[in-house]
C-alpha cells in the first residue's frame, strides 16, 4: 500500500463511524436530530485545519456540506464540556494511529533505527482552567493556566511515536515521554531540559544512543578517573578549537561517554554571556566566572564513538534538534494553536484545541505522504498548500476512490512547490546532513 493510500486510510478511520461509539461515552449527543458523533468532529477539525480563526457561522457552513444544516447559533450551543471531552477522545484515538514514511536516504541517518528528536512546548489556557490544567505562573506561556504537548519525533521518517498532553507545570525531565522503551541502534536527542544521567544510562545498557549539550554542573571525569576542571582541560587541550575525548559521567556513578567540545566564535560567545548574566540577575545571583567562561564552548556528551559519529556529523546532527522547533512554530503560528475567540468560554476554549491538535496530526500524515520523501521539503510551504486543498478533501471523504483521486494530485504539486532551496553562505538542513563537512562551526 503506498503512504498516500494509508494516509487516507487512516483519516477515513478517525473521522469515520467509529466516532460514534466515543460520542455515546462520552454522552455529546443526547438526542439523535442533527449531528451525529461523526459530523460534530469533521465539522470542527477540517474547518479549522483550513481556518484556524473560524467564527461559528464558518463551522456551520462546513456542517451544511454534510447535510446538517445549522445556524451559527445552533453551533455555539454545542460548545459544552461533554464536546470538549469527546474531542480529547477522539484526538486519543486519533494518536493510536501512528503513520512513518519512507526514510530519506542519507548516509548520516541511515547508520542509525531511527534518529528521535524530543522537546515540549507551552500553550497558556483562561485562568479558570487553572485547576484542571494548573500552570507554573508568570508571563508568556507560563501563566496561571497552561498544557504542555511533548512530542518525541523520528527525523529518518518522520513518524510521531509519542504525542502527549501534559499540565503546564509539569516537569519535562520527569515526563513520561522520557521513559519510553530505548530502541536498539536508535540515537536520542533531546534538549537540556530532559539532562538525565539515568536516562543516558538505560539508554546505554539497552545498545542505543544519546546525544546531548552537557549540563553544567554535571562531574566529568577522565577515563582514568580524575576529576577534570574544564575551563583549564579544553584550554590546555584544544586542537584547532576542538576537544574530543573519552570521559566518564557522575559522581556517585559514572557512565563511559565522549566529551565533544568546540570553541564558538567570539561574538557567540558574548552573546551568550549577557544572556546569562541577565537571567542570573533576575533570579537574584550573579552568573560564575567559570560558567561565563565556558559558554565560549559548545559542549556535547555522546555515547557514540569517533568511528561511528565524527565531531563534526556530531553537531550536525544535534543542530538538526532545530527541526523540532520548526514543527511546534508550524503548529502554533500556522495552524494557530493558541488562538481563541475573545470572551471564548473554557469548554469552548479546550474543544477548539483537542480538534485543532487532531488536525494538526492528520495534517502531518497529509506532509509525510506528500512531501516528506524529497529531503529539501518545506512543511511550512506545504502546510499552506494543504489549507487550500481542504474544500475538495472534506467533499471526497466518504467516497474512498475519489478521496484517494483527491490526495493523489496533491503530492504532485507540493513536490514541485514546498521546497528550500540550496544555499552557499548558510547551508540548509538538508545540506549540512548530506554533507557535514559544509558546516563552518560548531554553535
Amino acid at each position: 500500500m503506498s503512504m498516500v493510500a494509508k494516509v487516507v486510510s487512516v483519516m477515513e478511520k478517525v473521522l469515520g463511524p467509529g466516532l460514534e461509539l466515543l460520542a455515546e461515552q462520552q454522552a455529546v449527543i443526547q438526542r439523535k436530530r442533527k449531528f451525529t458523533g461523526q459530523s460534530l468532529v469533521r465539522m470542527m477539525v477540517l474547518t479549522l485545519l483550513k481556518k484556524p480563526d473560524a467564527k461559528v457561522e464558518d463551522l456551520a457552513l462546513t456542517a451544511a456540506q454534510w447535510g446538517v444544516p445549522v445556524s451559527g447559533a445552533a453551533v455555539a450551543k454545542r460548545f459544552t464540556q461533554p464536546l470538549a471531552d469527546f474531542l480529547r477522545a477522539s484526538l486519543n484515538w486519533t494518536l493510536q494511529q501512528a503513520l512513518a514514511a519512507e526514510a530519506v536516504p542519507v548516509p548520516l541517518l541511515e547508520r542509525f533505527t531511527a534518529v528521535f528528536l524530543g522537546d515540549s512546548s507551552s500553550l497558556r489556557l483562561p485562568d479558570e482552567l487553572q485547576t484542571e490544567f494548573p500552570g507554573c505562573g508568570g508571563k508568556g506561556d507560563g501563566g496561571l493556566a497552561a498544557l504542555k504537548i511533548q512530542v518525541r519525533w523520528d527525523l529518518k521518517t518522520g513518524a510521531l511515536p509519542q504525542v502527549l498532553i501534559e499540565v503546564g507545570k509539569a516537569s519535562d525531565a520527569k515526563s513520561p515521554i522520557t521513559h519510553q522503551e530505548p530502541l536498539a541502534g536508535a540515537v536520542e536527542i533531546w534538549d537540556l531540559g530532559y539532562f538525565s544521567w539515568e536516562r543516558f544510562r538505560r539508554l546505554n545498557a539497552a545498545q542505543a544512543f544519546f546525544l546531548s549539550r552537557w549540563q553544567h554542573g554535571t562531574g566529568v571525569f577522565s577515563e582514568h578517573g580524575t576529576l577534570l576542571k574544564l575551563r583549564e582541560f579544553l584550554s590546555q587541550h584544544a586542537v584547532h578549537g576542538v576537544v574530543d575525548v573519552p570521559v566518564q559521567l557522575g559522581v556517585t556513578e559514572r557512565l563511559p561517554c565522549r566529551l565533544l567540545a568546540v570553541r564558538v566564535p567570539e561574538e557567540v560567545a558574548n552573546r551568550r554571556r549577557q544572556k546569562a548574566r541577565e537571567k542570573a540577575r533576575d533570579h537574584g545571583r550573579e552568573a560564575s566566572a567559570e560558567y561565563l567562561e565556558l559558554l565560549g564552548w559548545s559542549l556535547f556528551v555522546t555515547n557514540l564513538p569517533p568511528e561511528q559519529l565524527t565531531w563534526r556529523e556530531a553537531i550536525v546532527l544535534y543542530r538538526a534538534r532545530w527541526q523540532i522547533e520548526l514543527l511546534f512554530k508550524l503548529w502554533k503560528s500556522h495552524n494557530q494553536l493558541a488562538h481563541r475567540r475573545p470572551g471564548a468560554r473554557p469548554a469552548e476554549v479546550l474543544a477548539v484545541l483537542w480538534a485543532k491538535l487532531m488536525g494538526v496530526i492528520l495534517q502531518h500524515g497529509l506532509l509525510l505522504s506528500t512531501v516528506w520523501p524529497d529531503g529539501r521539503r518545506s512543511l511550512r510551504k506545504a502546510a499552506r498548500m494543504i489549507r487550500d486543498w481542504t474544500i475538495p478533501l472534506i467533499e471526497a471523504l466518504d467516497h474512498h476512490q475519489q478521496f484517494l483521486r483527491a490526495v493523489t494530485p496533491l503530492k504532485s504539486q507540493l513536490s514541485h512547490v514546498a521546497k528550500i532551496q540550496s544555499r552557499k553562505k548558510q547551508p540548509s538542513h538538508f545540506q549540512l546532513l548530506s554533507n557535514p563537512e559544509l558546516l563552518t562551526w560548531g554553535a
